[in-house]
């Protein structure tokens, strides 16, 4: 013989925070006097009872007792259907014990709140508010914002979507507020709003969630305001002072000043720009002398004289032939290397243009020597490609040699290609030859 249970198999509706009561009947099929204890099993245990706590029945009699359900008012509790189980524990036979099921249909409700903070904002172009949602239920809700103001005169930032706040959870929307149109000057203007928080339908069986209106105020300040205004008046009146100071007094001193710092320079510019001169007249007599006295040559001219020293001469001769010549030096790291050109016997070259060429950013220096006179020391890392034209020509005389000296001191890396191991440069001098 064994003990069985019954409970209502419809499920049974509760809603957080009410009660509940579930006939549980329990007939004794045994052949003893035989007490009951009662276990509910599954989530609903923390908050369900059984009342009577135990029942003692005769053999082939029948007893009920009442399933008490009071689920909290807690955003843990979600709607929908619950499963659970009440253990049957004969005390004298525990190997007849039994456990019946049943459902609980648990009801939807709605405890919704919003916030709007500050009440009161404040600014020339506008102000930013935030709209606090607090969903208290144990649903989810979809909340849509407006806004609105008499004579249409603010712009409201709102969020294009609806904004859904989990139960138990709050969102924060942040609502900037603008006027339509700027005020330049005058009294601050107060304006009057309100934002409407409306909770969308919930599911079947949920309450209707009435919407939050939520009023505020927006005080509109002057771009221009009259303590700004004063302080541009101030601000435009030091101008004025400063510039008098600057006019009157400052500026006649520094000019003097300058005057006096450049004067030692410039004489001395002078002093050279004369000896210049004179050095370029007399080349040019020593050229018509040589000219009207030398021996002829071919084409009935003169030709150059073979005693030619580095320096600036007179232009070329007509017959004067275009030259240009490359020298290319290569120099390990720490190394030096030269390349030379050697004037032809009867020759004089005549240098009017130079190019310098570092291609890989090298460190080092590189000098352009005509005969035993230095004419350029230039440290390579200050150019990648530099280039001299002189209005007057240096002379290089017959056998005399233009040097190229490199001297390496860091090999440079182009930004592609393999590193390179030396320094490579190269100088390209033209002119005429004759």
């Amino acid at each position: 013989m064994t003990t069985s249970a019954l409970l209502d198999a419809s499920p049974a509706p509760v809603l957080p925070g009410e009660e509940a009561r579930i006939p549980l009947e329990i007939r004794n099929g045994g052949n003893v006097v035989e007490a009951y204890s009662f276990e509910v099993l599954g989530p609903a245990a923390d908050w369900s009872v059984v009342e009577p706590a135990t029942l003692s029945l005769n053999p082939g009699t029948s007893g009920q007792v009442e399933l008490v359900v009071r689920p909290p008012r807690d955003t843990t509790v979600p709607p929908g259907e619950l499963t659970y189980g009440v253990r049957v524990l004969p005390q004298e036979q525990p190997q007849y014990a039994t456990v019946p099921e049943g459902v609980l249909h648990i009801r939807p409700y709605a405890d919704f709140t919003a916030e709007l903070t500050p009440r009161l904002g404040q600014g020339r172009t506008g102000a930013r508010f935030q709209v606090a949602l607090d969903n208290r239920g144990n649903y989810p809700l979809s909340v849509a914002l407006s806004g609105k103001d008499q004579g249409d005169l603010l712009k409201f930032g709102l969020p294009s979507q609806a904004t859904v706040v989990e139960p138990g959870r709050a969102a924060f929307v942040k609502l900037p507020v603008k006027p339509r149109r700027w005020m330049w000057r005058g009294v601050a203007v107060p304006h009057v709003f309100q934002v409407i928080a409306a909770p969308s339908p919930g599911p079947e069986g949920a309450p209707e969630v009435a919407p939050e209106p939520l009023d505020g105020s927006l005080l509109q300040r002057p771009i221009v305001s009259a303590g700004l205004l004063k302080l541009l008046i101030a601000l435009l009146v030091l101008l004025g002072v400063l510039a008098g100071l600057w006019f009157g007094l400052l500026r006649p001193v520094v000019r003097s000043a300058a005057k006096e710092a450049v004067k030692v320079p410039v004489e001395a510019a002078e002093s050279k720009a004369a000896e210049a001169k004179e050095a370029a007249d007399e080349a040019k007599e020593a050229a018509s002398a040589g000219a009207g006295g030398g021996k002829p040559g071919p084409g009935g001219s003169a030709s150059p004289s073979a005693s030619a020293t580095p320096g600036t001469g007179p232009a070329p001769l007509p017959q004067a032939a275009l030259f240009s010549y490359r020298l290319t030096p290569s120099a390990p790291a720490g190394g030096t290397a030269a390349a030379a050109y050697t004037v032809p016997d009867g020759k004089v070259l005549r240098l009017t243009d130079l190019v310098l060429e570092n291609p890989q950013g090298d460190a080092g220096t590189i000098t352009l020597s005509v005969g035993d006179k230095t004419l350029l020391a230039p440290a390579l890392e200050n150019f990648r490609e530099q280039d001299f034209h002189w209005a007057s020509a240096i002379l290089a005389g017959p056998k005399q040699k233009i040097t190229v000296t490199l001297a390496c001191r860091t090999v440079g890396r182009p930004p592609s290609g393999p590193a390179p191991d030396r320094c490579n440069a190269a100088v390209l001098f033209s002119g005429t030859l004759e």
